[in-house]
């Protein structure tokens, strides 16, 4: 049979050191310890980032939106907006296509090389 003695000397001493290395194992490398924190902080880095991207463009979407309201419609551009969204035109304009265009600025540069 152990001891006493050798039970408190040995064996619980043993037991205690061991316990304590698995706790600061734990705390250092382990699902909650050091380790774990900065992938977190890391990651919450990044969704800081997308978070701000999204702010952004949620602003300019805002702003869109507030020039869409009957109270502050602008009339140049409701008619820009309908006439490049629909492809409408007013009598008398002219409407150049954008391959025509390319081409007539081809032949301007070609004839001044």
């Amino acid at each position: 049979m152990l001891s006493k003695q050798f039970i408190i000397g040995v064996v619980l001493p043993a037991v205690a050191m061991f316990w304590a290395a698995t706790i600061i194992y734990s705390a250092v490398a382990g699902n909650a310890g050091y380790g774990a924190l900065a992938r977190l902080e890391a990651e919450v880095d990044a969704k800081a980032g997308e978070v701000d991207v999204l702010r952004a463009h949620r602003e300019t979407l805002q702003k869109r939106a507030d020039q869409l309201n009957s109270k502050s419609l602008d009339p140049d551009l409701v008619d820009e907006t309908i006439r490049t969204v629909l492809g409408y035109s007013r009598e008398g304009d002219v409407v150049i296509s954008r391959q025509a265009l390319d081409d007539a600025m081809r032949r301007r540069t070609d004839k001044a090389n």
